[in-house]
């Protein structure tokens, strides 16, 4: 019996299975965002492109050959009259035709007016003067034919005087009625030549005038602050009555254009001013307000969006000085020249020619600054060399394009000087005060330039001015099920579950970004964003990485460059709401 039992208890122990053990699942990676109540930086912006807000092709009102026209890229101001036709501002002139066929123009309409003027004193005289005389004159003579009429008729009555006297007498009336009315018509015509005369100098005024303002109009100005942009033409080409020389376009104020949703341009239309963020010239961020100034009424068929016009103040930068500037004892030039320029100007090999406004002149006479540390073909250094160079002016001047006029010259020096050699233009000295100049530093100005140009992008902030703090997550963050929102709060490595509710947005949305509302939210909570949809409550996670909400407003908005997510951070920083900086 016992051994019957120890062989069913080996029986029974050889035929039982061992059990399988299987390995538990390793924690599923996830990012991590730390939950911290706050205005996150907005993504809600468009991208304005900066335009003229007018912009003209200019024409002269005359045809002519023309003498000289500005270069582009200069600043010029307008030529402003008042509604009363009084000169406010006379302008810069843009460019001149020339005048001279104009001048006799005016000669000849001076002359026909002095003309004209002087036939009108002669019918005066005659209307005034010759025929009251003559009238009286014919009065007299008719007077005394009817007395001689009258002593004749009686005598003829009484038989004393011949038929013939008496048909001579009466003849004699006759004929002295008849010159007192061929005088009366000759001063009433007289009178309606004096009327000619006067409607002949009101056509000779005209004309006059008419030839004056095309005199006046051989110079071309501008009707409004602005910068030249492009030029059609060069000094010596002929051009007609209307045709375009030169585009001008205003700078101050700028327009900022930008693309709107149908939903963006009915809210855009309750705002007059949206901040517009930019870069400075030297790389400093700036944040200033633009003016709504329209929206378009109907969409663009092709892109089905509404444009938004703004305006925006926009001011000259000097360019960054480089250290030397700041120091009184260096001069600026914004000009620098070669003297090989005989090529040019199409003049003999020998002949060498310098820029008038580049000479300078003292007891001694005349000379240029000439450059000591660097030639034609150098890389130029920042702080030029001068020293004098005396020169002797010749007769010969050449103009070029209008704008600039070269002289002959030859130095005093007999030393030969290399073709390689350059010049400096006119200086200008720091507070005008030449006596604090070294005598030999020089800097090469480049002058102001526009805050804003046309071409120029900037970033208008969309959002609306009344933002609180709340906690913000990515969209991606929130798991939908059944009609309930909720997320995944990391817990001691646990995906813990949390509901949440999303308030609706008063405003259009910052991007991907949502806020969300519950009672267990707290700052410094880390909540799991992306992939939430294949976790299950409770399941093990392990933390990867964190992100954060700047992070991804960064990379939204193209911004992964380190370099432009600085200076987007900056911008943030000037363009967040006080509360908003404050809460954070």
């Amino acid at each position: 019996m016992g051994l019957f039992a120890s062989c069913a208890l080996l029986f029974a122990s050889g035929c039982q299975k061992t059990p399988v053990e299987y390995e538990s699942k390793p924690p599923l990676p996830v990012t991590l965002l730390t939950l911290n109540k706050a205005i996150p930086a907005t993504s809600y912006s468009g991208s304005g492109s900066v335009k003229s807000w007018k912009t003209e092709q200019i024409g002269f009102e005359v045809s002519g050959r023309i003498e000289w026209v500005l270069e582009p890229g200069k600043d010029i101001d307008g030529r402003v009259v008042d509604p009363d036709g009084k000169l406010l501002q006379p302008g810069t002139p843009l460019a001149q035709i020339d005048s001279a066929r104009y001048e006799i123009a005016v000669e000849s309409a001076e002359a026909n007016l002095e003309v004209a003027k002087l036939r009108k004193e002669g019918i005066e005289i005659r209307l005034k003067e010759a025929l009251p005389s003559e009238l009286d004159a014919e009065r007299a003579n008719l007077k005394l034919a009817k007395l001689e009429f009258d002593r004749i008729e009686k005598l003829h009555q009484q038989n004393a005087a011949s038929l013939s006297e008496f048909d001579q007498a009466r003849n004699l009336v006759q004929a002295r009625q008849a010159s007192l009315s061929s005088l009366q018509a000759s001063e009433k015509q007289t009178e309606a030549e004096l009327q000619s005369a006067a409607a002949e100098i009101r056509r000779a005024e005209q004309a006059l005038r008419d030839a004056r303002r095309d005199l006046d109009n051989t110079t071309l100005y501008g009707s409004y602050q602005g910068q030249i942009s492009e030029v059609m033409v060069v000094p010596g080409s002929v051009v007609s009555a209307g045709s375009p020389v030169l585009t001008l376009q205003m700078t101050n104020p700028i327009k900022i254009e930008l693309e709107l949703s149908s939903r963006q341009s009915r809210v855009m239309r309750k705002r007059r001013h949206l901040p517009v963020s930019f870069l400075l010239p030297d790389g400093t961020p700036r944040v200033q307000n633009g003016f709504v100034y329209r929206i378009a009424p109907s969409a663009d068929p092709t892109t089905r969006t509404f444009a938004m016009t703004m305006l925006m103040l926009n001011e000259k930068f000097q360019d960054t000085p480089i250290e030397s500037l700041t120091n009184a004892s260096v001069a600026t030039s914004e000009h620098l020249w070669p003297l090989k320029l005989n090529r040019m100007m199409v003049t003999d090999p020998g002949v060498m020619l310098v820029e008038e406004q580049s000479i300078s002149r003292d007891e001694q006479g005349p000379y240029i600054y000439q450059v000591t540390n660097a030639k034609l073909r150098d890389v130029l250094p920042s702080v030029l060399k001068v020293r004098q160079q005396r020169i002797v002016e010749n007769e010969l001047r050449v103009p070029f394009l209008g704008n600039w006029i070269f002289r002959s010259f030859t130095f005093v020096d007999p030393e030969p000087v290399d073709e390689e050699t350059l010049y400096v233009g006119q200086l200008k000295f720091q507070d005008n005060r030449p006596q604090d100049w070294d005598g030999e530093s020089v800097v090469l100005d480049a002058g102001s330039q526009w805050m804003l140009r046309p071409g120029d992008l900037v970033t208008v902030d969309l959002s609306s001015n009344v933002v609180e703090p709340g906690f913000y997550v990515p969209i991606e963050a929130i798991f939908e099920e059944s009609g309930e929102t909720s997320l995944f709060v990391f817990d001691n490595g646990r995906a813990k579950k949390m509901e949440v509710h999303i308030p609706p947005a008063e405003d259009l949305n910052a991007g991907s970004l949502v806020e969300i509302e519950s009672d267990q939210l707290v700052d410094g909570m880390q909540v799991v964003v992306g992939g939430v949809h294949f976790l299950r409550d409770g399941q093990a996670v392990r933390a990867l990485g964190q992100v954060s909400l700047d992070a991804i407003v960064r990379e939204e908005a193209g911004l992964n460059d380190p370099a432009e997510a600085d200076k987007a951070n900056a911008l943030n920083a000037i363009t967040a709401p006080a509360e908003a900086r404050e809460a954070q």
